[in-house]
């Protein structure tokens, strides 16, 4: 059951920018560096969320990463960009 709820959770941000961009929003830099933020916020919740649940250390390592990794290309994406 935690693979599947972690799937799941894991999926809910993928879910969200693909309804964004279906409603109409504009797919430009500032919006997947935002998606990059709020899904690398999301990993290190779900990486804490299994912690808390006793989860097997993979599901725990797997989040922690994702959301490292998301968090360092937006933070690196945003020193790319030009002052405005």
């Amino acid at each position: 059951m935690i693979h599947i709820l972690n799937v799941v959770f894991g999926l809910i941000p993928t879910l969200i920018l693909g309804a964004s961009i279906a409603a109409g929003v504009d797919d430009d830099r500032s919006h997947r560096r935002m998606f990059l933020f709020v899904y690398g916020l999301w990993s290190i919740t779900l990486a804490m969320w299994n912690w808390m649940r006793s989860a097997p250390v993979v599901w725990i390592a797997l989040w922690i990463a994702a959301g490292v990794i998301a968090l360092g290309v937006c933070l690196t994406t945003r020193m790319r960009e030009p002052a405005a």
